[in-house]
């Protein structure tokens, strides 16, 4: 697949439009230059990362908070906060930079390290981060050493995911249940503010052991509705917008005053099954569904042509994506024979939860569309965000649509939660999925240090996983992201978790 990542100018002056934007304007124009303004998709959950690893709160802690290692441009694992040290296959020695303080003027420890470690190890969440610990444990100061249960191949990569940042313990007990709205990192930014449904401040931390960032302050305000973040783009009342629709695209494009920036991201778009829910409980109906949906046609009428349909669980970004797998058969003499087997010949009745994402909303009508065919009626229900993750996370749905992201270029890190038995609901599976087969290789996934023994593995994950189908993957997507041309650079994260303190 090809790698896209451009800045394209047009020659048309955009219309200023103007809408109420809930946000006081600067008193001057040197401080609305000092002041980078973000229209994010939505709101977050929290700004804790052992409560929240969706995108929409990432992006914003991810200014706030810095983890231990790194991946550099080529995606070489590199120091951030500690140089690291493999002492054994399951030991690794981590020795911190000395001096760097969190927002409340403590200096980073060991014992945050640890904390955060501990922490991290009862959060079902974050087991694709600490999953394979055994012990942690501050050997002084400024070291820490970690001991896996079994070699995992993985574990490095794991330590540079934004969930796996560094939480000062003080902070952190202190705050105790309210911590998730009062974040305290190393970052370049500190946290200043958040507005539920308004916006997020964050201020620059002018004793940041690092590069400083340009701008003062980042405020970042969530609008939900698509058109309206394009609107506020053109009129200049934020200077950068996420998620730019397909729809507006040419819009942006045409606009002398915009840049339109894109790049494939490390996510996909699937519709997920409860596994545990019936019908689909039953193999034979979710195969039956898989025969019946035309993704290439979803795709293409949901996104014209720019994204490629999905073939696997995660993004061709990812080691060991297989590109010729065959995951989008399209038959529905197979759908209607399958759904006879298994009892629902006359058809019936399910429900598709969504968010409030035309996106997902356009998916959702598409698919209804298409299963009519089957004699199979789909009600959709539409809810807010926070309640539509913890919906799903709870299993109270039969049928959902969402993205599923990788943190790293690693594969288990984007598998483990969502298909292994053990990560059912907050873990990250929130199809129920249960399968001894589908849980030895991932376990095999861990542990096996042979690249080329590893894609066999993950390559066999995937047959099984096309054939069991717990997901319907759709697409893999792109980021799409409007930026005024006062931003000189901005650097676009394949995750979505973009970086403010480098923008320029």
């Amino acid at each position: 697949m090809k790698r896209i990542a451009a800045m394209l100018l047009a020659a048309v002056l955009c219309c200023s439009l103007l809408i109420g934007c809930g946000q006081k304007e600067p008193e001057n124009k040197d401080d609305a230059k000092d002041v980078l303004r973000v229209a994010s998709q939505s709101d977050v959950k929290s700004l804790d990362p052992a409560q929240a690893v969706d995108v929409h709160s990432a992006n914003i802690y991810n200014d706030v908070y810095e983890t231990l290692l790194t991946l550099d441009e080529n995606k070489k694992i590199v120091p951030k906060l500690a140089e690291y040290e493999q002492v054994d296959d399951v030991t690794y020695l981590f020795k911190l930079k000395q001096g760097i303080r969190f927002h409340n003027g403590e200096e980073l420890k060991a014992s945050d390290v640890v904390f955060t470690f501990r922490r991290g190890m009862e959060t079902a969440l974050l087991a694709f981060i600490y999953g394979t610990v055994d012990t942690v444990e501050a050997t002084d100061d400024y070291t820490v050493k970690v001991v896996l249960t079994t070699p995992s191949a993985p574990f490095l990569a794991a330590m540079t995911a934004v969930a796996a940042s560094i939480v000062n313990e003080k902070a952190v007990t202190e705050a105790g249940d309210s911590y998730g709205m009062h974040p305290i990192g190393t970052g370049p930014y500190q946290f200043v503010s958040w507005e539920q449904g308004v916006a997020v401040t964050l201020e620059r931390y002018e004793d940041y052991w690092g590069e400083k960032p340009a701008y003062r302050q980042v405020v970042v305000r969530p609008i939900p509705e698509a058109t309206n973040r394009t609107i506020e783009l053109e009129s200049g009342n934020v200077d950068i917008a996420l998620d730019i629709p397909v729809t507006d695209l040419s819009r942006v494009e045409a606009a002398e005053n915009l840049n339109l920036l894109r790049q494939v991201s490390n996510s996909i778009r699937y519709l997920g099954f409860n596994c545990e829910a019936a019908p689909f409980d039953d193999v034979r109906v979710r195969q039956a569904f898989a025969y019946a949906i035309d993704v290439a046609a979803l795709t293409k009428a949901v996104n014209g042509d720019t994204c490629e349909v999905a073939n696997a669980p995660f993004s061709p970004n990812i080691m060991y994506y297989k590109e010729d797998a065959n995951a989008h058969e399209l038959s529905l003499e197979k759908a209607k024979s399958l759904l006879e087997e298994a009892g629902y010949g006359d058809g019936m009745e399910v429900t598709i939860l969504t968010d409030e994402r035309k996106e997902y909303m356009d998916i959702a009508t598409i698919v209804q569309s298409q299963l009519k065919e089957l004699n199979v009626d789909v009600k959709i229900e539409v809810l807010e965000w926070a309640t539509y993750l913890s919906r799903v996370y709870a299993g109270e749905c039969q049928m959902y649509i969402i993205g599923w992201g990788c943190q790293t270029p690693n594969p288990d890190t984007v598998v483990y939660s969502p298909f292994h038995s053990s990560m059912k609901g907050n873990g990250g599976n929130m199809s129920f999925y249960d399968s001894a087969e589908a849980d030895r290789l991932l376990e095999l996934g861990r542990t096996t240090s042979d690249d080329a023994e590893r894609e066999k593995i993950y390559y066999e994950l995937q047959e099984l996983l096309i054939h069991d189908r717990p997901w319907i993957y759709l697409w893999v997507t792109e980021v799409f992201v409007g930026a005024s041309d006062t931003i000189e650079h901005m650097e676009l994260d394949p995750v979505g978790t973009h970086c403010y303190y480098k923008v320029r």
